[in-house]
């Protein structure tokens, strides 16, 4: 497991605790929200390089793989927010239109923001894992004038998810020789939170081998407006593999309580062997089909999909 992968297994472990009541900067506190969408598609990461001509910096990439953009320790509005990269695009875009890119500075996308500010990467610096490349500056203004954050972008989520979600990265500005602290006496209530949100419905998709010698394709469905969106689609070679790697993504908490529906097929086409060895194929009159419900991965994992009666081997 990647260390992005890692810091939010983390992060998830701890709201399946409940850990979900914070306390930021000047008293701000309440019951906090997440959310940890899908992950982000090809075409998007494709739309993006043809569009700014540049990779991705490798730990930003990791990060939509898993989850395409993020909200994170929201208290009502504020909180940690990271764009899906479709708005990042946009957004970019529409700042160097309206010159909140500064056109001397224009070396920035904007892919979040957090505390009244916006979240940036460096281009120029992205282009090296070595160079910081996070930064940060008022929503007002021009990026002329931006604070640097100093780390790159798995450093950054990780110590924003132990800071709660607040601006780490100044706790050490403030001088009492200098600055005044207080704290409001009054804070807002805010709302119990829920945890990370989660799939509603997911199908599965089991095809038979063409024979049994062969491999059984697997296809996973979450849903989107009401239709089935292909995840991932892999080959096994036995039904045993297959509940190994249905089990394991079933697991995440976001399908923990996701209605199931598992659709089993035999391909409707038989190949064997002549005497001379060679392949002959045959259709099958009438392909087995199974479908059936689950009401969440508990009760997936105490009642496995079965195998097609005749593939018990398989």
């Amino acid at each position: 497991m990647n260390q992005i992968a890692v810091v939010l297994d983390g992060l998830k472990q701890k709201i399946s605790h409940g850990s979900t009541f914070i306390q930021r900067s000047y008293n701000s506190i309440g019951q906090a929200t997440f959310h940890l969408p899908k992950p982000v598609k090809p075409e998007t990461l494709q739309a993006f390089q043809t569009e700014f001509k540049q990779p991705l910096p490798s730990e930003y990439q990791t990060f939509l793989e898993l989850h395409d953009g993020a909200k994170l320790f929201m208290l009502g509005d504020e909180g940690l927010v990271l764009y899906p990269l479709e708005e990042v695009i946009e957004k970019t875009i529409e700042a160097k239109e309206d010159g909140l890119i500064d056109e001397d500075y224009d070396h920035y996308w904007i892919i979040g923001e957090v505390n009244e500010g916006y979240l940036l990467i460096h281009t120029e610096h992205a282009k090296t894992e070595n160079t910081p490349y996070m930064y940060w500056k008022y929503h007002e203004g021009s990026t002329e004038d931006t604070d640097a954050i100093g780390q790159n972008f798995g450093t950054f989520l990780e110590r924003s998810i132990i800071a709660q979600g607040d601006m780490y990265w100044e706790f050490n500005i403030f001088d009492v020789r200098e600055d005044d602290y207080y704290v409001e006496e009054e804070t807002e209530q805010v709302q119990a939170g829920v945890s990370i949100a989660s799939e509603e419905r997911v199908r599965i998709e089991i095809e038979y081998p063409i024979y049994r010698r062969g491999g059984f394709i697997v296809s996973f469905y979450t849903y989107e407006n009401g239709k089935p969106d292909l995840w991932w689609r892999s080959d096994y070679d036995t039904m045993k593999q297959v509940h190994r790697s249905l089990v394991s993504t079933l697991k995440e908490l976001r399908f923990h309580f996701t209605e199931i529906t598992v659709f089993q097929k035999e391909a409707p086409l038989w190949e064997s062997e002549d005497a001379s060895g060679e392949q002959i194929a045959k259709r099958v009159e009438h392909p087995q089909t199974q479908i059936m419900q689950y009401d969440g991965y508990q009760a997936f994992v105490n009642d496995l999909p079965r195998p097609l009666p005749g593939w018990e081997k398989a």
